[in-house]
């Protein structure tokens, strides 16, 4: 108690009230402003968006032209491309919004995922649904701004 009396700064109607709501109520107003992103991206975190958007896209479509190769070469094209993709995206993936760093690296751990399977040269295409997912996950909290 005597911790706390030294840490009120003489302000005796906090001390008497319990630890835990005295702590809460300067926390609350700090934590709206360390924790904006999803309400409102900043500048730099909005043109990472546009830029990964931009990046993914582009990603696609070199994808999409390695896949016209045909097996056996264009596994390991399509492979090359989408593990091109991912390290394209982890780029973009230190903004100040904690949750466009996690849709970020979602979409390249699904490019990676990609990129694995296309190596062990599949049979068939293999689903895209988890990256479409991934990249709408992040067209979601990139359009929070």
């Amino acid at each position: 108690m005597i911790v706390m009396s030294g840490c009120t700064d003489g302000d005796d109607t906090t001390a008497a009230e319990p630890a835990g709501s005295s702590a809460s109520a300067p926390a609350t107003p700090s934590a709206p402003s360390a924790s904006p992103t999803p309400a409102g991206l900043d500048a730099a975190t909005r043109t990472t968006c546009a830029a990964a958007d931009k990046d993914i896209t582009a990603a696609l479509k070199e994808v999409a032209s390695a896949e016209k190769i045909g097996p056996p070469a264009g596994h390991s094209a399509v492979s090359a491309q989408y593990s091109a993709g991912a390290a394209t995206m982890y780029t973009h993936a230190f903004t100040g919004s904690d949750e466009v760093n996690a849709a970020v690296k979602d979409v390249a751990t699904e490019m990676s995922d990609l990129a694995d399977t296309w190596a062990k040269a599949p049979k068939k295409a293999p689903s895209k649904a988890d990256l479409t997912a991934a990249r709408d996950k992040l067209k979601t909290v990139c359009a929070a701004a």
